[in-house]
């Protein structure tokens, strides 16, 4: 059982509780869910307490996530394992299982479909570098720039004053921040992964990353009418 008091259990993020548990679960080999959330819910000292709720969506939570899974080599419906991704989970850290699911949902399809498989395998550095390329080849397609300008001078010249990307309807300074924006993010998160090794050791930056490069997609989709 977990050696946490009431107030810790009620009033933990039931993903940190979840991960908790998970790891109870782990240590402890524990086989059926319904039997550990007895040990909260069977009138003991958590009687009265929100604890055996508490158990039961954190419990929910990692089944959701993939983290529990069934153990279809028991045939009891209670039956759970922990799974591949709860294992990863355990060593990495809440941190990891949050990046992942940042990423799950509502990625540009075109960031997702580069940069997930390579998040997802922890090559953190890979699915930053592919993500701004990808914004990068996009912006010259809009733009119609050769592919002799590149990085920081290809964005600043399709939205720069004359570019085919600024939009004519903003005011100076709106004009002025998107191209500071897609510059600032390609010097600050692609640049440096093209001339160097760069250690991604927080997962939660990386994964911030990754969702900088699909608001920019998501931004060059919404002026492509106009650049067409």
């Amino acid at each position: 059982m977990l050696q946490l008091e009431i107030a810790q259990i009620e009033e933990l993020p039931v993903d940190e509780l979840g991960l908790l548990i998970l790891e109870d679960i782990h240590s402890s080999d524990v086989r059926d869910a319904h039997d550990y959330w007895l040990n909260y819910g069977n009138g003991n000292v958590y009687a009265g307490t929100a604890v055996p709720q508490a158990i039961q969506e954190a419990l929910a939570w990692l089944m959701s996530r993939g983290l529990l899974v069934p153990d279809l080599d028991r045939h009891n419906l209670h039956s759970i394992a922990v799974s591949r991704a709860g294992k990863l989970a355990i060593t990495e850290g809440i941190d990891r299982v949050r990046a992942e699911h940042r990423l799950a949902e509502g990625l540009h399809p075109e960031i997702e479909r580069r940069a997930r498989p390579q998040f997802l395998l922890g090559e953190y550095e890979q699915a930053i570098f592919v993500s701004l390329k990808a914004v990068e080849v996009r912006v010259r397609e809009l733009s119609d720039l050769g592919d002799n300008v590149v990085g920081v001078d290809l964005i600043n010249q399709a939205f720069g004053n004359d570019g085919v990307l600024v939009d004519g309807n903003a005011v100076t300074g709106e004009r002025e921040g998107r191209r500071a924006l897609f510059a600032g993010a390609y010097a600050v998160l692609r640049n440096p992964a093209g001339h160097r090794d760069v250690n991604y050791d927080n997962v939660a930056e990386a994964a911030e990353a990754v969702t900088t490069a699909s608001l920019l997609m998501r931004i060059l989709d919404s002026i492509e009418p106009a650049a067409s």
